[in-house]
């Protein structure tokens, strides 16, 4: 759907300037797009249109260039109303398939294993973010004797993620009443989310509704202790040395910059998290993706689906100057194949 303020001719000028910028990272001038492009204008008619771009804020000129650049304003107008869809090769899809085929089927590797293929095929940063710990499925518990006075609880998850934790107990609880109280909570909790379970971890009339029977001392300890979880953030990032290969980054502060953002995994899922939208492609660019230090990058997200409502998100980051047609294709495939993976093997 066409920008009002925009008719036909800008329109393709704009689609134009946006395509050979991607492709040569340098300003494109009307005397480029006159020799390299069969457009049907004249350098004096591409000119005028440039100026008119330029003043409605699609497009800047750096310096003293000749050139014109998009703005943010202008790769906004771009992939919400001029790009065309770009369906992945029969070769680039069967390469996610085959380092999907040769991964383990556990969860870990499938979400390590997703980055790394986000990264080598768009030639940016390949970002996953698993599930929030709190809405998992709790699908299985294993307490393992250590010592005296801790034991190894084993959250087994529906999605196959699994949680390990140590856990204080009353001392010297013999065997024999973990093993009933590992049954117990197998039968009483499994199949419950984690939020919930903890909130009737933490609330000793829940416990007692829950357990329906008198609970002794140590159930009520192992419980609670068990299941006082905090929120987790379980980020994977691969390719980040890809962005030493674009220019935009050549000086050493603005990759400083963005390295100090990727070390924080708070800040990366918020980049990351969905949660306005939970399914279908979103597409940030540049300062909308509201983190300082990110502002010359833009972020190709979509959600993918675990099992039943739970969703993580998968995402590239690479700079405003990408082939934002191609990212979109990559990162839509990948999370149908992600959410299938997991619907298949786990």
């Amino acid at each position: 759907m066409a920008t009002p303020a925009l008719d036909s001719r800008k329109h393709d000028v704009l689609e134009t300037i946006v395509d050979c910028y991607n492709r040569t990272a340098e300003p494109v001038s009307s005397q480029k797009i006159v020799r390299d492009y069969d457009m049907g204008l004249s350098a004096a008619t591409l000119r005028n249109t440039m100026a008119d771009l330029e003043e409605l804020g699609y497009l800047t000129h750096p310096h003293t260039s000749a050139g014109r650049i998009p703005t943010e304003q202008g790769y906004r107008v771009y992939v919400d109303n001029l790009m065309t869809d770009q369906k992945l090769s029969r070769k680039e899809k069967q390469f996610i398939r085959d380092r999907y085929a040769s991964a383990r089927r556990d969860f870990e590797e499938i979400m390590e294993q997703t980055s790394k293929i986000l990264s080598a095929i768009s030639h940016h940063i390949g970002v996953v973010l698993s599930p929030e710990l709190h809405q998992s499925i709790l699908r299985r518990l294993e307490l393992i004797s250590i010592d005296s006075e801790h034991i190894l609880a084993v959250l087994l998850m529906a999605s196959g993620a699994v949680k390990n934790q140590v856990v204080s107990i009353p001392k010297d609880l013999p065997d024999e009443e973990l093993y009933r109280i590992n049954r117990i909570l197998n039968e009483k909790l499994a199949g419950l989310p984690l939020k919930q379970i903890r909130q009737i971890s933490q609330d000793p009339v829940k416990l007692r509704a829950v357990f329906d029977r008198p609970l002794s001392d140590p159930i009520t300890v192992v419980t609670q202790n068990t299941f006082a979880l905090e929120q987790e953030i379980h980020v994977y990032i691969d390719g980040t040395s890809n962005f030493f290969s674009q220019p935009e980054f050549g000086e050493v502060r603005k990759i400083e910059s963005l390295f100090r953002v990727l070390e924080q995994k708070e800040q990366v899922a918020d980049l990351l998290s969905a949660r306005q939208e939970p399914l279908g492609i979103q597409v940030l660019i540049g300062s909308e993706n509201g983190c300082e230090g990110m502002e010359m990058c833009s972020i190709v997200r979509s959600s993918y689906r675990v099992r039943g409502n739970q969703f993580g998100t998968i995402g590239v980051i690479g700079p405003t100057r990408m082939a934002y047609p191609r990212i979109v294709s990559i990162v839509k495939f990948t999370s149908q194949m992600i959410s299938k993976l997991f619907e298949e093997s786990l």
